[in-house]
């Protein structure tokens, strides 16, 4: 069995890997002509890392992430909510890793090209078609800076980890409406020489389109120097658009302009934290719009599947986008390992695995997902309060625990399975 997989992100690059594990013959075929290390802060939750050690690739995570061990939560007025155990703190077999997105990325391409060849991973090839035809899948490219073509690829099935703008969703979904924007903005950032609490909490504070999150990451390996701390603060302000402002495609790399944002943050001076002197110490800032897209009646069509956000791009609040990507391409490639002679129902079984959550899990991050308690909390006392049992129920304080517990997020359900794919599977 040979796979095609189209994109190079972390979703791509991790079913790769997986597949080269379990002694599947693949090429990965990405757009852009050079991968760099682009993005900030990510977070690699506990059920990805456990699958990532599987791969591997313990000792290089390890150094390029932060443990993490605290979520906590305040209001807009700096008052402290709660803060939930999380990671080894919160009695997982494997740690959160709080981590520099690019670096991540690029661990796992050269991941790729170390263990598959440096042919396995082909950059400069936007994919613009693709065909069905004798029990095969054959892939057409263009160059994205020439339009020129180039050779088609041929395989037994194509994986689509392209991202929210696929390519090759629309094939399937000539009609689809563009990304659902909520009309909410985050402008993230990173800024060094500063410490937030005890280094591994990630900070959630405020209200939905009105909120600062931040969370410590280390430098790329390739930016650190020593004798420095090489850590950085990752950051994200939200706000509301306003009502003029049209909706601006997301990118990687668009600047954001913080005379913009920084206003509405001004008065966030707490003692624990000098929002407008983290915003205005910044190393560089960059615009993204909050944008989803309806569930999908069906992500396989014949020998083709949709992975990761090609297939489910989510509401960027619970932290968990790259974490579900991977645990995508573990499913997948456990499903082909033990149908290599039946690949069209190993696609059916891996979406049969996936959609449902997924769908339950894109619906939750609409409301709010983990953080939906808080706008009960400004409502009731908003003047603040003494005891926040006096505000929230229990069964409302335990909202964030709820939404982790619905995407796996769990230590029963975690520490029970030592692996996603049984390791009598595993060839390399």
């Amino acid at each position: 069995m040979h796979v095609l997989i189209v994109g190079g992100g972390i979703g791509g690059l991790s079913t790769a890997l997986t597949l080269h594990q379990l002694g599947i013959s693949c090429a990965v075929y990405e757009a852009v002509s050079e991968l760099k290390p682009l993005g900030v802060g990510i977070n690699l939750q506990t059920y990805s890392v456990r699958e990532l050690f599987n791969l591997g690739l313990e000792e290089t995570l390890l150094d390029a992430g932060i443990s993490a061990e605290g979520m906590a939560y305040f209001t807009r007025r700096g008052q402290h909510l709660l803060t939930d155990k999380i990671g080894s703190a919160a009695g997982f077999d494997w740690p959160q890793l709080h981590m520099h997105r690019g670096a991540f990325q690029m661990i796992l391409a050269r991941e790729v090209q170390r263990r598959l060849g440096p042919d396995a991973l082909r950059l400069g090839h936007q994919c613009v078609n693709v065909e069905q035809h004798g029990g095969q899948v054959t892939a057409h490219f263009q160059d994205r800076r020439t339009g020129a073509s180039l050779e088609p690829a041929t395989g037994d099935i194509l994986i689509a980890a392209d991202g929210i703008n696929s390519s090759v969703r629309p094939l399937f979904y000539k009609n689809e409406k563009p990304p659902h924007w909520n009309r909410t903005i985050m402008w993230r950032g990173i800024t060094e020489g500063v410490r937030i609490l005890d280094g591994h909490t990630m900070c959630v504070t405020g209200l939905h389109h009105h909120k600062f999150v931040c969370y410590h990451i280390k430098k790329p390996a390739e930016e650190r120097r020593e004798g420095e701390s090489n850590l950085l603060l990752n950051w994200i302000c939200e706000l509301k658009a306003p009502d003029d402002m049209e909706f601006r495609p997301e990118s990687w790399n668009r600047a954001g302009d913080m005379s913009e944002f920084l206003p509405a943050f001004e008065p966030w001076r707490f003692d624990w934290i000098d929002v407008p002197e983290i915003v205005t110490r910044h190393l560089g800032i960059w615009e993204f719009p909050m944008v989803d897209r309806d569930p999908l009646p069906q992500w396989t069509f014949g020998r083709v599947a949709l992975l990761g956000d090609a297939a489910h791009p989510l509401t960027p609040v619970g932290s968990n986008g790259a974490s579900l990507a991977v645990i995508d391409a573990r499913i997948l490639g456990r499903e082909l390992a033990m149908r290599p002679d039946d690949p069209e129902a190993a696609l059916e079984a891996y979406e049969a695995d996936r959609r449902p959550a997924l769908t339950r899990i894109l619906q939750s991050n609409r409301k709010g997902g983990p953080e939906e308690f808080m706008p009960l909390v400004e409502e009731r006392a908003p003047d603040g309060f003494d005891d926040i049992h006096d505000v929230l129920s229990e069964e409302e304080l335990q909202t964030a625990a709820n939404y982790r517990a619905m995407t796996g997020l769990t230590t029963d359900s975690v520490n029970a399975v030592r692996s996603l794919i049984p390791t009598e599977l595993f060839v390399n």
